[in-house]
């Protein structure tokens, strides 16, 4: 996540690994094993014990200025793929956040 965040931070949403929410938040998601992704992402050799099981995660975020990305909430949709679940943490992502910016805006 921090390899994929790091280089591309808000442009992540013009890749398969990120999804405009609106209202300032957005998704960021890994839909593939881990070996791929250190391969895909990163300068290191994947450790070749391929692990079978895709990683399916969602991450909810707000990009704060020009180097900073809140992460807001997030789960393993792998465990729990119901839209029920994930409108839920989109919901907390969202009153997280608007707490963020009424503690700034106070502050």
């Amino acid at each position: 996540m921090s390899e994929v965040l790091e280089r591309y931070g808000i442009d992540v949403c013009g890749t398969e690994y990120g999804k405009q929410l609106g209202q300032g938040l957005f998704e960021f998601r890994l839909r593939h094993d881990s070996d791929e992704i250190i391969a895909k992402h990163t300068d290191s050799t994947p450790d070749g014990e391929r692990d079978e099981a895709p990683i399916f995660l969602r991450v909810f975020c707000h990009a704060y200025g020009e180097k900073i990305v809140l992460l807001l909430a997030g789960y393993d949709k792998g465990e729990d793929p119901g839209e029920r679940r994930q409108d839920k943490e989109i919901a907390l992502a969202r009153r997280r956040l608007a707490e963020f910016l009424a503690r700034k805006r106070s502050s």
